[in-house]
């Protein structure tokens, strides 16, 4: 027999958990000196203590090891494949979890990167030529075309990415005042210009289904930041589908004209 202190050491377990095993009747010393109240175990207790800490590490409470310990070798079976089926479905949650909250993470990174990327500018006036109307924002390519045309027409040279305006204080996708415009290189044949005041500028990363995203931000820190805006806001496509098909490698700029609030 060894004492509770040597069966302490040998299973690498607190004497004050031995002390509850004995008082829960999970592991029971063999014998208890009368006198002293010592408490002393046989050898082949400690396979039984191993045995109840696998199971605790295995998620069991106590009360489903007492009976683990007693059960038949196919009930027994049952239990430890049960459990395991359990434990599974747990990490495939977890997983699930860990891959949201990654998502989450990454949403937080970019939106503050993306507001130390929101700054005040000074923006040139652009010379344009550009079609107002009411429309969709499926139709941008039918009225991009249709520029197009005219300015190759009319023997304009374009210089710089092409933009919309949007006029209406509430957007509308199905059908909104929209100016979309071609920059050119000189006066010659514009018949509006853009820009020349100053801006609220964020450079939208991704695809158009996030861009409303970055609008929400940028009108956000305008009005966090004391600012008012005064006038419509523009949008230039630097970078599109026609350079690389990737949604992750364009990049929209994003203008309001503001001014700092009075007071």
């Amino acid at each position: 027999m060894i004492t509770i202190g040597k069966m302490s050491q040998a299973c690498q377990l607190s004497v004050k958990t031995l002390r509850w095993y004995d008082q829960t009747g999970l592991l029971k010393p063999v014998h208890i000196d009368e006198k002293t109240g010592f408490r002393y175990y046989s050898l082949d207790q400690i396979d039984r203590v191993i045995l109840i800490k696998r199971y605790k590490r295995f998620g069991f409470s106590l009360e489903e090891i007492a009976s683990l310990l007693e059960a038949e070798e196919d009930s027994l079976t049952a239990s430890l494949s049960q459990k395991r089926r359990q434990l599974e479905a747990q990490i495939l949650e977890l997983q699930q979890i860990s891959a949201e909250m990654g998502k989450f993470l990454k949403k937080e990174t970019e939106k503050n990167k993306m507001s130390e990327e929101i700054r005040i500018v000074e923006t040139s006036e652009m010379p344009v030529y550009g079609l107002r109307q009411h429309m969709a924002v499926k139709d941008f390519g039918t009225a991009f075309g249709k520029i197009f045309e005219q300015v190759a027409k009319d023997h304009l040279q374009p210089a710089g990415p092409t933009g919309a305006r949007y006029y209406d204080e509430e957007f509308d996708r199905e059908d909104s005042d929209i100016e979309v415009f071609i920059p050119l290189a000189t006066k010659e044949g514009a018949n509006a210009s853009v820009g020349g005041m100053t801006c609220a500028k964020l450079t939208h990363k991704g695809g158009y289904s996030t861009l409303d995203e970055s609008y929400a931000r940028l009108v956000k820190w305008i009005e966090e930041n004391g600012y008012q805006t005064t006038g419509a806001p523009y949008e230039l496509y630097v970078k599109t589908g026609y350079e690389n098909p990737n949604p992750a490698t364009w990049e929209t700029d994003i203008y309001f004209p503001v001014e700092k609030t009075q007071g």
